[in-house]
């Protein structure tokens, strides 16, 4: 039986129909009852447990008789009663605990992301350093995976460009846009976990996982732009003008467009080499044909 928390998220509801079709036991985490995200993983072999990364005692029901873990809860910023710290590290803690007083857990598998380091400028990836740290001391037979962004069908990441392209008479950039990224489809990285799970050759192994490409963010935006048929134009926002508007929106909304972390995190490059995933024997799709197998 194999433990997927965060299962009706982005990568959590993909990954769950996967493991069911490939023949896997999966216990569903998931939050409160009746949501459509419950209702599109609810399929033969999968079996919906109710809890939260936050209650351990929903954890402990959840993980007992498990094989394997995968700690897919993450978010890409704070919000209206949990911060970076809950979700990442104290989350990660419970999920953690409950894997190994479960007794049966051979394998837990934490999804942290590419850029994660000790001493890291954004509050994101200082705390999924942090819970990786805890994961390599838990005494389990852990593996860690970092993926650049991730895009497919129900991701965050293209949707909220989208529609800035189809709503706006420009396209608006913050910063140069030459920051470089490596975006992963998500069929590429589900198959990572399709090829490790219950695998001692990935016991103690960190995987950087990227796309072929290593694109600018103007290069992805123009990618998106050609897909969707728009001739917008873009524009840049230097940083420092837009900063001021950030923190003014972070101030004022509970969940702002864009935030301060976020900017750090723009000027940043997000890429890897593609040795691990060649080590798995996956061939990632190119970014532009990823987008046409969801993109209508």
């Amino acid at each position: 039986m194999i433990l997927v928390t965060g299962a009706t998220g982005f990568v959590g509801s993909h990954l769950v129909g996967a493991l069911a079709k490939a023949g896997h036991k999966v216990r569903a985490l998931v939050r409160g009852g009746g949501s459509a995200g419950t209702r599109n993983i609810a399929m033969e072999g999968v079996e919906i447990a109710y809890g939260d990364v936050g209650d351990l005692k929903s954890l402990n029901a959840a993980a007992e008789g498990c094989d394997c873990v995968i700690h897919l809860v993450g978010i890409i910023q704070p919000g209206p009663g949990y911060t970076f710290e809950s979700i990442h590290v104290e989350g990660t803690r419970n999920v953690i605990d409950a894997a190994a007083a479960a007794g049966s857990v051979r394998h837990f598998i934490y999804q942290s992301a590419l850029g994660t380091r000790k001493g890291a400028q954004s509050g994101y990836h200082r705390t999924k350093y942090l819970a990786e740290e805890m994961t390599k001391a838990s005494g389990l037979n852990y593996t860690i995976t970092r993926p650049s962004i991730i895009y497919g069908e129900g991701d965050g990441f293209t949707k909220r460009l989208r529609d800035v392209i189809k709503l706006m008479p420009v396209v608006p950039i913050i910063g140069p846009g030459k920051g470089r990224l490596q975006p992963i489809f998500i069929d590429d990285l589900v198959e990572v976990f399709l090829r490790i799970a219950g695998k001692a050759a990935y016991f103690g192994r960190t995987l950087e996982l990227g796309g072929p490409e290593k694109l600018t963010f103007d290069e992805i935006v123009a990618q998106l732009k050609t897909a969707l048929g728009s001739n917008k134009p873009t524009v840049h926002f230097p940083i420092p003008l837009v900063r001021p508007v950030v923190k003014f929106m972070e101030a004022l909304l509970p969940r702002p467009p864009v935030t301060e972390d976020q900017l750090v995190m723009l000027q940043e490059d997000n890429i890897c080499s593609m040795n691990d995933l060649m080590d798995l024997g996956i061939r990632p799709v190119k970014f532009a044909e990823g987008l046409s197998y969801f993109l209508h």
